[in-house]
């Protein structure tokens, strides 16, 4: 299975183009700027480094905004530099330097950005057994002590990668809080992803509620891949969850490592420490499900071949809670294709949900 550009020799590019293309452009990456990188790139090991070029690029654009008294010009700039540092650093772990440098220098343009945002953005941190846990929160502007829903990403995708969908959730009244858990972003430095996840959740929780300016009793959870899967878990445990939402999640992702691809097998070291499968193996939502109550929206693509759509059956089978399927038939995983209808549906399911 071959993208059809004859132009593409490199496995690892072939690899990223077949797979990622939309959802890298439905994140902050305008079809122009990929297609300029893309006949520009010609060996999978430039990628880090082109991308980081045009990362610092909309850098110098949102300083020269700023300069000029454009604050609004500037912090949507410094967005989309932070998300073309993540699409720099995306599955370009064997490197460490650049993946480094490329996580440090998007939490950078994140800090720039959140002040001049609209609603601000807060920067908030949460110890979790030693480590931190890095996250942002956005509040509704005029809405006096708001829902929250809390946000996490999938095993190689980081925070910053939920903003689009944050802001639909946003314009609807609700709070947003995204974080990186073990084996997410810079977390994944210092703390790799684990079975029981679940417990970084809580920790997150744990820190939001004691703000008086959320509703506390009004909380619930918004995952993407490994991230619902999550979402299910931290549901199973802990009752100030109200309602779910898990995108193209897994009953279990045990098995999946042999077959990967070499883009994305080598990432998994990154992600889930020195044995990728093993981790795998122990990740499942076995046993948990009867414990969940809460309502659940699980969203699946039809065209999604690695969390097809019959892994919602299987979950909604064993959950207690009153449980809806939406399911696009032309979506790939995360339905990120065409994230215009599948992001505003979760939404609006998330507003009258909870």
């Amino acid at each position: 299975m071959t993208t059809g550009d004859p132009t593409i020799d490199d496995e690892r590019l072939e690899s990223m183009y077949r797979r990622f293309t939309w959802r890298i452009m439905s994140n902050s990456v305008s079809p122009w700027e990929f297609e300029k990188l893309k006949k520009d790139i010609t060996d999978y090991e430039q990628w880090c480094t082109k991308w980081s070029a045009l990362a610092a690029e909309h850098v110098a654009r949102g300083d020269a905004a700023l300069a000029a008294g454009h604050s609004i010009t500037a912090g949507e700039a410094y967005i989309r530099a932070g998300l073309v540092y993540h699409w720099a650093t995306f599955m370009f772990t064997h490197d460490q330097p650049q993946f480094k440098a490329g996580l440090k220098a998007m939490g950078e343009a994140w800090a720039k950005a959140a002040p001049l945002l609209i609603p601000k953005m807060e920067i908030v941190k949460v110890p979790f057994e030693g480590i931190t846990l890095n996250g942002y929160i956005q509040k509704p502007a005029g809405v006096e002590n708001p829902p929250l829903v809390v946000m996490v990403p999938g095993a190689d995708s980081t925070k910053e990668e939920l903003y689009d969908l944050a802001q639909h959730i946003l314009r609807r009244g609700m709070a947003i809080a995204a974080f990186d858990g073990p084996g997410q972003g810079e977390v994944s430095l210092s703390m790799k992803m684990r079975p029981d996840y679940e417990k970084a959740i809580v920790a997150m929780i744990d820190s939001l509620v004691t703000r008086n300016d959320i509703n506390k009793d009004r909380v619930a959870m918004c995952g993407i891949s490994y991230g619902g899967l999550f979402s299910f878990r931290a549901a199973s445990i802990d009752s100030r969850i109200k309602a779910l939402v898990s995108v193209s999640s897994w009953y279990s992702p045990a098995g999946r490592f042999a077959g990967m691809e070499r883009l994305t097998s080598t990432g998994q070291y990154q992600y889930l420490g020195a044995d990728p499968a093993a981790v795998m193996e122990s990740i499942t939502l076995e046993g948990i499900l009867k414990n969940v109550t809460v309502p659940v929206l699980q969203v699946f693509g039809g065209l999604d071949p690695w969390s097809p759509a019959t892994k919602a059956e299987l979950i909604a089978e064993e959950i207690k809670g009153p449980s809806t399927t939406l399911l696009f038939d032309d979506g790939v995983h995360i339905v990120n294709n065409i994230w215009y209808k599948s992001r505003p549906a979760i939404a609006d399911w998330l507003s009258s949900a909870f």
